[in-house]
């Protein structure tokens, strides 16, 4: 096991991630048809994303297991979604903005989403420094429309572009520390992996079915959305095929 390629390895994932979240630094304001579109297209992008790794969770464990952490995923995302005004009422002692939980889900969820990928990588770098760094470019060849997925609507709720930056590199983060602590306990991680991604996918099909598409598909703006959810699909297809190979 040799850990400071497994380093290289995350660094190269993460700044990936930052590179992607980098391309809302040039947005500005920006109308409700481009609003609606930008929206629809992360939603495509992140429901194909959702459904690979459901698929995945499927091949590793069977029916039972990946439809139990599938329904995880969404009930634990649900869950929170009701209890965060909640919390932070108390916490904070106001009410949380509609967007503002919007923001949260989003970012949430892809953080979740980055985990089993960074175990992922731990995985590879376990058995060999070249299959790590076959994993590690596939994966940061996705991660770098993925930061700018997190990032845009981020935007688009209202956050500015420097702090829709940042929660774009925050989940990249997430995935640098996952392959670390992956790589040191991987035993653990490689139990756990087929659960986690059956558990992400989950999260992320809720966040799209209850949160960005009801946001995209507004009456004036409907036809547009559709066009940029098929293309944001079309894309995380084409990307998979890309790494495929």
């Amino acid at each position: 096991m040799n850990f400071v390629s497994l380093f290289l390895g995350a660094c190269t994932v993460l700044l990936a991630t930052a590179l992607g979240a980098a391309g809302v630094l040039g947005f500005r304001t920006m109308g409700r048809r481009c609003y609606a579109s930008f929206i629809a297209f992360c939603a495509g992008a992140m429901g194909f994303s959702a459904l690979e790794m459901i698929s995945q969770s499927h091949a590793l464990t069977g029916h039972r297991l990946a439809g139990m952490s599938l329904l995880t995923g969404m009930v634990a995302i649900l869950a929170l979604d009701k209890l965060l005004p909640h919390a932070h009422m108390i916490v904070m002692g106001s009410e949380i903005s509609g967007a503002k939980r919007k923001v949260a889900m989003l970012v949430g969820t892809i953080t979740i989403h980055n985990i089993p990928e960074g175990f992922a990588i731990a995985a590879a770098f376990a058995t060999s420094s070249s299959l790590g760094w076959l994993v590690t470019l596939s994966i940061a060849l996705q991660d770098i429309p993925e930061g700018l997925i997190v990032a845009a609507p981020v935007a688009c709720y209202g956050e500015t572009t420097k702090r829709s930056f940042l929660l774009g590199v925050f989940s990249g983060v997430v995935e640098f520390f996952a392959a670390i602590v992956g790589f040191l306990f991987l035993r653990i991680a490689s139990d756990v992996t087929p659960f986690a991604l059956g558990f992400s996918g989950g999260a992320m099909v809720y966040v799209v079915l209850a949160h960005l598409l009801p946001d995209a598909m507004q009456a004036e703006s409907r036809y547009a959305a559709l066009t940029a959810l098929i293309a944001g699909i079309a894309v995380a297809w084409g990307l998979s095929m890309l790494i495929g190979l």
